[in-house]
């Protein structure tokens, strides 16, 4: 049987200024420039395969504090730590159990997170 659902296709990131958080998706975590809305309230930005779509958003639901429900693959955590860390990125302890991972925080205060295994 085929899978009905393939992949991720995006995952959404609500920001109150969506040039700067794209700015910094782009500059500091080295995403790609994807397609943008017609009004600029939405602008992706991809990873390999899939894409954060930021939307622009001063709702305060978006912004309570949670747990991120996704995180980034990297190679080596420890580096990835130290670049955030250089660019002055909010991150929390590095930690190790099973896979080393970490959580930091973007412009608006969303937890994303890192894992290497």
């Amino acid at each position: 049987m085929t899978a009905i659902f393939q992949r991720i296709d995006t995952v959404f990131v609500p920001t109150r200024n969506i040039d700067q958080a794209f700015k910094w998706y782009t500059d500091i975590l080295g995403g790609v420039p994807g397609w943008k809305g017609d009004e600029g309230e939405y602008q992706s930005v991809k990873f390999g395969d899939t894409s954060i779509t930021l939307f622009l958003t001063d709702e305060d639901v978006y912004f309570q504090p949670r747990r991120s429900a996704f995180n980034f693959y990297v190679a080596d955590a420890e580096s990835a730590y130290e670049h955030l860390k250089s660019n002055g990125v909010q991150v929390e302890e590095l930690k190790e159990y099973g896979a080393r991972y970490f959580a930091f925080y973007d412009l608006d205060g969303n937890c994303l997170e890192v894992c290497e295994y």
